[in-house]
């Protein structure tokens, strides 16, 4: 998570509880033990993260509704707490591997439903894509495996073709310099 803060140029509270970002959750670490530890800045952005974590819902037109405006919530305070939830759920998606399918697809619906789509409005374009392209592999692994293996294939394609146009254009360029003698 510290590292696609750090690659958004994030500053460094946002890099600090992008560390900690599970610290109040996971531990007996309390939000003033943070405070007092990291200051105040730090221990809102964890304790932001941690509430908007938290969140869990039976509904989905529910779910979808009130975890847009707690994101809306968290956003008006500070909108570092909504772009490390974007990276810790960036991280999430990246590491998927281990969870049984319907986890995955449960977890990448979420993802599509949510996250892409605040990532988007806030024109972060870069972790929408990779989020959609996340929950895209992980909600349809065959589809996503031909996809990948026709666009490596057209890549290739191109490579030839590039290779080619530049070896007609360096040898043009030869053709030229040598009739210009």
């Amino acid at each position: 998570m510290a590292n696609i803060l750090a690659n958004m140029h994030m500053d460094h509270q946002s890099l600090m509880a992008a560390m900690l970002h599970d610290v109040i959750e996971d531990t007996g670490v309390s939000k003033k033990a943070l405070e007092a530890q990291f200051g105040k800045p730090v221990a809102e952005l964890v304790d932001g993260v941690s509430k908007l974590t938290q969140i869990t819902f039976e509904d989905k037109a529910v779910a979808q509704a009130e975890n847009f405006q707690k994101m809306v919530l968290a956003m008006s305070r500070d909108i570092r707490v909504i772009i490390v939830k974007l990276a810790d759920r960036l991280h999430n998606m990246r590491t998927l591997g281990a969870l049984r399918p319907d986890k995955k697809r449960r977890i990448a619906r979420e993802t599509l439903e949510i996250y892409a789509r605040i990532a988007g409005r806030l024109g972060i374009n870069t972790i929408r894509i990779e989020l959609e392209d996340l929950s895209f592999q992980a909600i349809h692994p065959m589809r996503a495996e031909r996809i990948k293996r026709a666009v490596a294939s057209a890549r290739g394609h191109r490579r030839s073709a590039m290779r080619e146009i530049q070896s007609s254009l360096q040898k043009a360029w030869m053709t030229t310099r040598l009739t210009a003698r």
